[in-house]
């Protein structure tokens, strides 16, 4: 493996690592009826962490993170894996596993135990250069207590899961986060997250209520966080999307990409036993 090749492996390591680390916060941030209601949970298994929600079925809330990134995997490994989702009642899981994932040849017994279907994601990393403002008609502010509600129960349906309201709100009041809210006038349409984690940040649960996208307000919500965690000390921000066959088809991609994104890596998730929605930041 070359240099250039060791340095690029640094960094999806790095972007695998401060990912889990804000779902698990996220997960650990919960209220207690929330963590009851849908069985949440975070384990680890050699150096995966494993998010679970079993009583979501949604891949986005039950799926492996880093599973042979820091150390070589083994067969016992990825089994223990597996069979904690379906020892947990996981109807449906995910597990991430990429070209710097060791070792290379566990991915055919990884294809043996998930074969039905799969998804990749592009994991994008951007450092401090400046970002261009975002042309929307919308505004961008970061919560505070008169707004932590209404942001929450936004982001909650902006991304079709009004079940989850609650969860967002629990960030408020957690450290590292930073929580902000699209508005048209007085209204709160939608919101996103910021994670700060050492020199890394990371973006995430963004949402904008859809009889008010096309107006800007995603790109906006992206630019915002991205100033703010510059501002912060952050020298690299990570995210990640849903990676379709045609890379310039996803508008969350695009979005990515005109704030100063590239792809570290495209991670592949096996999925069993069925697929759902990969993730918006």
């Amino acid at each position: 493996m070359t240099a250039e090749n060791d340095e690029v492996r640094a960094v999806a390591v790095e972007a695998d690592r401060i990912e889990a680390r804000a779902w698990a916060d996220w997960f650990a941030a919960m209220p207690p009826e929330l963590r009851s209601e849908f069985g949440i949970d975070v384990r680890t298994v050699a150096d995966a962490t494993m998010l679970m929600a079993p009583r979501i079925p949604a891949t986005l809330f039950n799926r492996a993170i880093g599973l042979g990134m820091t150390q070589p995997a083994t067969a016992d490994d990825l089994d223990a894996v597996v069979k904690a989702f379906v020892d947990a009642g996981c109807s449906t899981f995910a597990l991430a596993w990429g070209p710097y994932s060791q070792p290379a040849a566990l991915a055919s017994r990884l294809d043996a135990l998930l074969p039905a279907q799969r998804t990749c994601w592009a994991k994008m990393v951007r450092g401090t250069d400046p970002v261009s403002s975002a042309a929307s008609d919308l505004r961008i502010v970061a919560v505070d207590r008169s707004l932590v509600g209404e942001t929450d129960r936004a982001v909650a349906r902006a991304n079709d899961a009004p079940f989850m309201a609650g969860a967002f709100a629990a960030l408020f009041w957690r450290p590292r986060w930073h929580l902000y809210a699209a508005m048209d006038r007085d209204v709160v349409v939608g919101g996103a997250a910021l994670f700060l984690d050492g020199g890394g940040a990371w973006l995430g649960m963004a949402g904008v209520l859809p009889e008010y996208r096309r107006r800007g307000g995603q790109r906006g919500l992206m630019v915002q966080r991205i100033r703010d965690a510059i501002t912060a000390g952050a020298e690299r921000i990570f995210t990640e999307t849903g990676e379709p066959a045609e890379a310039r088809s996803n508008p969350s991609l695009n979005n990515m990409e005109r704030s100063g994104f590239q792809k570290v890596v495209s991670r592949t998730n096996f999925i069993g036993p069925r697929c759902t929605r990969g993730p918006r930041s």
